[in-house]
């Protein structure tokens, strides 16, 4: 028999965590339909896997691409993920997603989303079910699947009100979780540390996830607190660390509703929160081992991209463009600030501008906070607050000390290892500005640093947590394996040339060793190019 494609005398790592075998795979119409463990097959197109590895495509389980899938030109933006061996991406994360939408709240998801796009789109839908509609009928260069988020849905019900909703507002929202949810999204976010989330109280998440819980589906959440001190849990200073509080609080939430819960880009924020990780990761181990449906996820950096609001308390985003300017609130932020910066260990030198948003601080752009402050003469906090201030608080940040500094990271060593982590980029991919490395070595960086050279885990845990562990937790069927009836998303790349070769000066160096992606059986990289075989991902609709 001749199949449409063969890849033939790969070394196959399954994604069930099971030992690698030599195999030959025959493809027809974007699935797998032959495993042969003895002679080559046949096909009219071949690729010749000898000495590489064949691997289910990876899922990158948190993803902000959902705002750069609606553009003509997302493929090109989003060919790092593709040249890393992305198959798939989570998107719809921390409570931003572009729908369910409306014509009034539209100016609303702008403003919130400004950081993450790479421009202006017309939001020609309304529901869930739209959105997925439009991607389909334009074609995504990934598989994608959404989230429907809660700061979207508090703006449609709510508006600007930064309030406790009404019974009637809080319906609202529930209704438009389920309705989101049946119209093809697979899960709920909420971003806790960012308006409009970082106002919402638990009585008011709780009530929102039992319909998630109800419907057997994912909770994805940014925690209020990745530090041991920080600007959203009282007193600042002292008691319980404010990381360990909120993870506590998110697994409290998770045995009141039932809900599967995804503990977004498990992280330790400052060089004085490090030495919480271990107290973190039991608390999530015992909440696992009592019957809680929990998991988390992360990414191999010490460093993760945000937005320069991240830092600010929720008294100082609740009307943000007034605070800005108001001497009075000014002074107690830097003084908040400092109680903040000296307690964490994170300083301005490890904040780096990655895209200011106006062209006249573009020259700023790729510097960190301190040299900026230099650079304008003025002291780091008044020149942070000044890009903060010109960007309307929309700038793009790199930050530092996360879980490690490069020199230490224990911290991210032990989260990475954690059987219960799942890899992801948590990058926010465009064409603007300075590159986060996570879009370039995310994946690569796992299978060469942590799994090859520091062997935390074997290649096919490795493997087994990129693909098979993250498409269960989302529960998507027939993918995430190397089997007979599943989607021919693969990575051919070899086992001991594959590594991230990004750097402070060099973030968007791209990878080495992937040698071949496919997305529903058509080849769409090869060798460090990109094919032009058009958009080949599915829009998956739960």
């Amino acid at each position: 028999m001749e199949f449409e494609l063969v890849v033939n005398n790969g070394l196959v790592v399954d994604g069930t965590g099971a030992p690698r075998y030599r195999a030959h795979l025959g493809i027809e119409k974007g699935r797998i339909v032959a495993i042969s463990r003895d002679q080559p097959l046949a096909g009219r197109t071949e690729l010749d896997a000898t000495g590489l590895v064949v691997a289910p495509g990876f899922v990158d389980v948190h993803s902000h691409s959902d705002w750069i899938l609606p553009l003509a030109d997302h493929d090109e933006i989003l060919t790092p993920l593709v040249m890393q061996g992305i198959t798939t991406v989570v998107a719809g994360q921390c409570g931003f997603s572009p729908a369910p939408a409306t014509e009034e709240v539209a100016p609303l998801l702008d403003g919130f989303s400004e950081m993450l796009r790479e421009r202006a789109f017309a939001y020609t839908w309304r529901t869930m079910s739209d959105f997925l509609d439009v991607l389909e009928s334009q074609g995504v260069l990934l598989n994608t699947a959404l989230l429907v988020g809660h700061g979207t849905l508090r703006y449609l019900a709510m508006g600007r009100r930064s309030g406790t909703p009404t019974e009637r507002e809080l319906a609202a929202m529930a209704l438009q979780v389920g309705q989101a949810l049946e119209g093809g999204a697979w899960g709920f976010s909420a971003g806790l540390a960012y308006a409009p989330g970082v106002f919402a109280g638990n009585p008011e998440l709780l009530s929102l996830l039992r319909v998630v819980a109800d419907r057997a589906a994912l909770f994805a959440v940014h925690g209020r607190a990745y530090s041991w001190v920080s600007p959203l849990y009282r007193p600042m200073i002292g008691g319980t660390a404010h990381n360990l509080r909120s993870v506590r609080e998110l697994l409290g939430l998770a045995r009141a509703s039932g809900v599967k819960l995804q503990l977004s880009h498990q992280i330790f924020v400052g060089r004085r929160t490090w030495r919480t990780h271990r107290a973190v990761l039991r608390e999530i181990e015992t909440a696992a081992a009592s019957g809680v449906d929990v998991a988390m996820d992360a990414f191999p950096y010490t460093v993760g991209n945000s937005t320069i609001n991240v830092v600010f308390p929720d008294w100082f985003l609740d009307d943000f463009e007034r605070q800005v300017d108001d001497p009075g609130s000014l002074r107690r932020l830097k003084r908040e600030m400092d109680v903040l910066r000296l307690g964490l260990g994170l300083d301005y030198r490890d904040i780096t501008l990655l895209w200011a948003r106006r062209p006249e601080l573009a020259e700023l752009e790729g510097l960190d906070f301190a040299a900026i402050g230099r650079r304008l003469r003025q002291p780091p906090f008044e020149a942070y607050m000044h890009v903060a201030r010109a960007s309307q608080g929309r700038a793009r940040v790199l930050l530092g000390t996360y879980s490690g500094d490069g020199a230490r990271e224990e911290p991210l060593r032990a989260v990475l290892a954690h059987p219960l982590c799942a890899f992801m980029t948590d990058t926010i991919l465009t064409d603007q500005g300075v590159h986060n490395p996570a879009s370039f070595g995310t994946f690569p960086r796992v299978l060469g640093r942590y799994s090859r050279e520091l062997g935390l885990f074997t290649l096919e845990e490795a493997v087994r947590r990129m693909t098979s562990w993250p498409a269960a937790r989302l529960g998507l069927a027939d993918m995430g394996g190397v089997a007979t009836g599943h989607w021919a998303d693969l990575v051919l790349f070899d086992p001991e040339t594959v590594a991230d070769h990004t750097t402070p000066d060099r973030p968007d160096a791209p990878p080495s060793g992937i040698h071949a992606v496919l997305i529903s059986g058509r080849v769409v990289a090869r060798d460090g190019k990109v094919e032009q075989n058009g958009r080949c991902g599915r829009v998956l609709r739960r």
